[in-house]
């Protein structure tokens, strides 16, 4: 039996009112992946109320098997589309590549309540995350400043993460008329430049998140030939095998991207009554069940 009200196969997306995803599996100190765990008092709120949900974290402990791309991709999409309302979590201990553009891309729906959970990253606590002087919360992966697994892990992610946001940038490009991309090793003046030996997180999502909301832009990706894979993506030339140094000077960017990131979602997101940004799991059950009234569905 599954512990939650999941939606799990496509005849039951009509009944989507939540779909509740973001941060999913997490590197821990020694580079191991882990389950996150985050979200599950939130959706075990949403199974007491009898609210049918999506979680994409799919897992043996939660959905009853392990993730497939053929099923799992295709209802993640139909989740999407057909929910009240989306709730992303932003963790510390994840990157965020995946769930920054997804946000974005929502924006442009009318009438879609969309909840942004900067969450703490620690299971068995509830608290504030960590967080700048200024107030924007930080991306804090688990070992990257002590534990070698730790940091040859995280540098995998990096590069996968850099790789995963120009990917669905190219997407996106087909999908919205005011998103053009040019290839050149110059760009106009007002382009948004993006360099092949940067991740350029925040820019990608500045982009994406200008274009959802209608205005034009331009992104430039510059670099020759070797800085597009064999279909013709963009990719983020680092290192395959790269000295401790090196590597560490990379993290040492990566932990900055991040930061940026984070900033960037806090700085372009417009609030209105249909758009919360919270910080703990009572403010995100407190979010959903007043959308849930707004939505009539409680």
């Amino acid at each position: 039996m599954l512990r939650w009200k999941l939606a799990s196969n496509l005849s039951e997306m009509h009944d989507i009112r939540v779909f509740s995803g973001g941060s999913c599996n997490i590197r821990d100190a020694e580079g191991s992946l882990l389950r996150n765990k985050e979200r599950d008092d939130i959706n075990d709120w949403l199974t007491e109320k009898n609210i049918r949900f999506y979680d994409p974290q799919i897992h043996p402990d939660t959905h009853g098997r392990e993730y497939q791309f053929e099923i799992d991709h295709i209802l993640e999409m139909e989740a999407r589309k057909q929910s009240l309302v989306s709730l992303y979590e932003i963790s510390p201990r994840t990157f965020g590549a995946a769930a920054s553009l997804e946000i974005a891309m929502d924006e442009i729906i009318e009438d879609h309540a969309i909840i942004i959970f900067f969450s703490d990253g620690k299971d068995g606590i509830d608290i504030i995350p960590d967080h700048s002087k200024e107030g924007f919360p930080l991306f804090v992966p688990d070992g990257i400043q002590k534990s070698e697994t730790a940091k040859n892990a995280h540098y995998n992610e990096m590069v996968k993460n850099a790789n995963r946001m120009r990917k669905y940038l190219m997407r996106f490009a087909k999908d919205l008329g005011t998103l053009t991309v040019t290839f050149s090793s110059k760009g106009a003046v007002a382009d948004i430049e993006v360099t092949p030996y940067r991740m350029h997180a925040a820019d990608i999502f500045e982009a994406v998140e200008k274009a959802a909301s209608g205005h034009r832009v331009i992104v430039n990706f510059a670099g020759d030939s070797d800085s597009r894979d064999e279909k013709g993506n963009p990719v983020f030339l680092a290192p395959k095998n790269p000295a401790p140094v090196e590597r560490d000077l990379l993290l040492d960017q990566y932990v900055d991207e991040g930061n940026a990131l984070r900033k960037a979602i806090s700085n372009l997101i417009k609030i209105n009554v249909y758009m919360r940004v919270v910080y703990t799991q009572r403010d995100v059950i407190n979010a959903l069940e007043d959308l849930m009234h707004i939505k009539g569905v409680l």
